[in-house]
């Protein structure tokens, strides 16, 4: 998926927060050519995102913090954002090292969790060379509003994802006991996916990692993946609508119900809205309803899209924007998301976008 150059759909943002506790690390520079200046480095924790910089005195530099966890790290040279080197920060001594002037060209060492994150991106570079050429496409249709050429690089973007998660189970299944491994679960597998494509990756990995917080995140979103499988029925959720009633997707049964996952933020959620909105009035008497849920976070933004969009549905929300409740009971990590239940409250499909959204409502309904 476009997680980083296009946002096809919108993934969990993080907020600057101080660094917690935890073990201690270093990561130390020593450049050949670039002797002055400031260098930042920038960690993505589970829940925050911290940020740091120190000034170049003699081509060395040299930062130190806690992490709980191995965490995404990018480091950035002032005036130059584009220029960076991204690696984990893993509770041990970092070395970066380089003999020109720019940060790609710089080597690591001192981390088995780098050396082996230097080998998962060996083995994925064919399909990123894809995804570049993708990411080409997609944006001169998007440019020439080609809707037709859209619909179709919307299937080859679905392919692509399939082909990278093989790649990333052939990874895990050849380093069982590399926390990299758990990671890439985690990366690859935690939005759009089912239990079925991450219980044997899971069941691939060593026990130390299992143990270890990477691989407890694994099995959390697994546990999750089963719950709300095809053919589970769907936790219940109970939020409060623009007016402050609560409403129940329990209430709803006797229904098909489209429980939709979306934010007035979102871009991605905003173009997918008028095909809700017809999907919604070709059925809504045929005992169709959909159940909105706002992963907004402040109200009168989440009130005017409704208004803007002409949502005529059900809408809630705790207004507490990726810590909505429904991101832990449906393991939320990227929206617009879907879940379509039948009348007796059963999962009987996910994440219907477009075409796919119409095959199933025809299939029920006609």
């Amino acid at each position: 998926m476009k997680k980083l150059l296009i946002a096809l759909f919108c993934i969990t943002s993080l907020q600057l927060v101080a660094q917690k506790a935890g073990k201690p690390f270093t990561v130390t520079g020593n450049f050949t050519k670039v002797k002055t200046g400031q260098v930042y480095l920038t960690i993505y924790g589970a829940d925050d995102v911290i940020k740091d910089s120190c000034k170049i005195v003699k081509g060395k530099f040299s930062f130190k913090g806690l992490t709980e966890r191995p965490e995404y790290a990018v480091l950035t040279l002032k005036g130059k954002k584009k220029d960076n080197f991204q690696f984990f920060t893993d509770a041990a001594k970092i070395k970066l090292s380089g003999t020109g002037d720019s940060l790609k060209l710089l080597a690591i060492t001192g981390s088995l969790l780098n050396d082996d994150d230097k080998l998962l991106k060996a083995q994925l570079k064919p399909i990123n060379e894809k995804y570049e050429a993708f990411y080409k496409a997609y944006d001169a249709a998007e440019a020439d509003k080609n809707t037709a050429a859209v619909d179709s690089l919307d299937e080859v973007e679905a392919g692509l994802t399939m082909e990278k998660r093989k790649y990333v189970g052939e990874f895990v299944k050849a380093h069982p006991a590399s926390l990299r491994s758990a990671m890439a679960i985690e990366e690859n597998f935690g939005y759009y996916a089912e239990a079925n494509e991450v219980e044997p990756l899971y069941n691939a990995l060593s026990e130390s990692v299992k143990l270890n917080p990477a691989g407890v995140n694994v099995k959390k979103m697994l546990d999750v993946y089963q719950k709300i499988a095809v053919g589970q029925f769907a936790p219940d959720i109970t939020q409060k609508d623009t007016a402050g009633v609560e409403h129940s997707l329990a209430a709803l049964k006797g229904k098909y119900v489209l429980v939709d996952f979306w934010a007035s933020w979102c871009g991605p959620c905003r173009k997918e809205n008028p095909n809700v909105v017809k999907a919604y009035n070709q059925y809504k008497n045929n005992g169709f309803e959909i159940f909105g849920v706002s992963y907004d976070n402040k109200e009168a933004k989440w009130k005017k899209a409704i208004v803007d969009d002409k949502l005529t549905w059900i809408h809630v929300s705790d207004l507490q924007g990726w810590k909505n409740a429904t991101s832990e009971s449906y393991y939320i990590k990227a929206i617009p998301s879907n879940v379509l239940i039948d009348k007796e409250g059963k999962i009987i499909a996910k994440n219907l976008m477009g075409k796919k959204l119409y095959a199933k409502l025809a299939e029920l309904f006609n």
